[in-house]
């Protein structure tokens, strides 16, 4: 039951993320950052939560409040890498590498010195308060509401790019930005609305992981997040009803692996084995552009 709980804990956090990369490749990009901007989110969810708790706020405002400023500065990083490609027409793959490059070895940084918590010998921060915590629902396992929000959004966002008028042409732009261009489309504003609502959903779902899981931001707790959320929306075709089975696929595997790992001794990391065939896999399964 535990094990079955926390895949579909691990789901969720795909499904949130994954969205996220799918706003990305929807026009033509891919976010390389998801691993640093999950790792900001939930830093700015654990350190927030934390002030929080020591000015008794109460949890439903400290909880939203900690979750629109992580969205924020995600949003904020992804809209700086698409300045970039715009402005001065750099390279948005390395600029968003670059990025989650710069950001993970700093957070670590604040989380080993400043941020550290007083207890304990885990490189992390304080551990939440109990209000401030996602309650499980299916206990001893760390699954909560998150699973359901997950679920939602995705439902919604295929809706948005199916039913809306934005939505259409951020497909179309992904298809051929200059026929959308000649369309007399606002390019800029697909582009810098896919770059904030990915980066958005990128550090949200790392904050969702800190209040639905760990209930603290360790170092590398991010570690294979991003690469496995970018999977799914590239297994899914960007498809956001799709990212749903697609991630409770890529959750059990990492979970169920991780399990047999643990039983077997395994000297190894058979999760990132695991995450570099799937990436292989969906790398020549692509389809072919002349």
């Amino acid at each position: 039951m535990y094990y079955f709980g926390l895949m579909l804990s691990l789901s969720a956090i795909y499904m949130i993320a994954g969205c996220g990369a799918a706003f990305s490749l929807k026009t033509g990009r891919v976010n390389l950052a998801g691993e640093g901007l999950i790792y900001l989110g939930g830093f700015l969810c654990a350190v927030l939560l934390d002030l929080f708790a020591r000015v008794k706020l109460p949890a439903f405002f400290a909880v939203f409040l900690a979750f629109m400023v992580a969205a924020a500065a995600g949003a904020l990083l992804l809209i700086f890498c698409e300045a970039l490609y715009k402005i001065k027409h750099a390279d948005f793959l390395l600029t968003t590498f670059i990025t989650s490059s710069a950001i993970i070895p700093l957070i670590d940084g604040l989380i080993s010195g400043p941020f550290r918590t007083k207890t304990g010998n885990l490189l992390a921060t304080s551990y939440l308060a109990p209000q401030y915590r996602f309650v499980s629902i299916l206990k001893p396992s760390p699954l909560n509401c998150t699973i359901f929000a997950a679920i939602t959004l995705c439902i919604a966002l295929e809706l948005f790019f199916t039913k809306t008028r934005i939505g259409k042409r951020t497909q179309i732009y992904g298809i051929s930005p200059k026929f959308s261009l000649y369309s007399g489309f606002d390019c800029n504003k697909i582009t810098f609305t896919s770059a904030t609502a990915g980066g958005a959903l990128h550090s949200i779902a790392g904050a969702a992981a800190v209040c639905g899981i760990y209930f603290t931001c360790h170092t590398s707790f991010y570690s294979g997040l991003g690469w496995n959320a970018l999977s799914v929306a590239m297994i899914a075709r960007t498809r956001p009803a799709l990212i749903i089975p697609a991630s409770v696929a890529m959750a059990a595997l990492m979970t169920y692996s991780s399990r047999y790992a643990l039983y077997s001794n395994l000297d190894f990391d058979v999760n990132m084995l695991i995450q570099a065939v799937i990436l292989f896999l969906v790398a020549i399964g692509g389809k072919k552009h002349d």
